[in-house]
Parts: C-alpha cells; sequence; structure tokens
C-alpha cells in the first residue's frame, strides 16, 4: 500500500525535507501509524501530533489505508 507522508518542523529537518513536502511510502498492508513511524526511524516520543486525512488521531495502533495522506508533527515550543 502507499502512503503519502507530510513531516513537519524539525522531523522534517531530519530528513532534509521542506516542512510538509509530500514523501510517498510504500508499506505492508495492514501498517499502522506505529508501523510508519519505526519504517522511518523516527523516535516515537519525537512524535508529538499524528493527523491521516486531515484529521487528528490519538491511537497509533489505527490501521492505514492505500492512499491515505499523514502528517507527522513533533512537539512545538516557543514563546
Amino acid at each position: 500500500m502507499n502512503v503519502d507522508v507530510r513531516l513537519f518542523a524539525t522531523l522534517a529537518d531530519a530528513f532534509a525535507v521542506r516542512p510538509g513536502d509530500v514523501m510517498p511510502t510504500s508499506l505492508l498492508d495492514g501498517a499502522t501509524i506505529d508501523t510508519l513511524i519505526e519504517f522511518l526511524g523516527i523516535d516515537p516520543q519525537a512524535v508529538h501530533l499524528v493527523m491521516v486525512k486531515g484529521r487528528i488521531v490519538h491511537d497509533r495502533s489505527r490501521a492505514l489505508s492505500d492512499g491515505d495522506r499523514v502528517g507527522l508533527f513533533p512537539p512545538v515550543g516557543g514563546g
């Protein structure tokens, strides 16, 4: 299955892509959000917010579907 992944802020920096650029990613059918994060080699603690098809997803064991758009966001600080 193929999903489009978008990384933001420091997560994008780690992959040398611009924040929000689409990274087409192929995964095995039945892959979950956790599987995707592991496949990308991202520390799960570094991902604060996950969006799938424009909606916030809290359950990272949720299975992804072919064609899903996934956004991964790190914790954001500032002030």
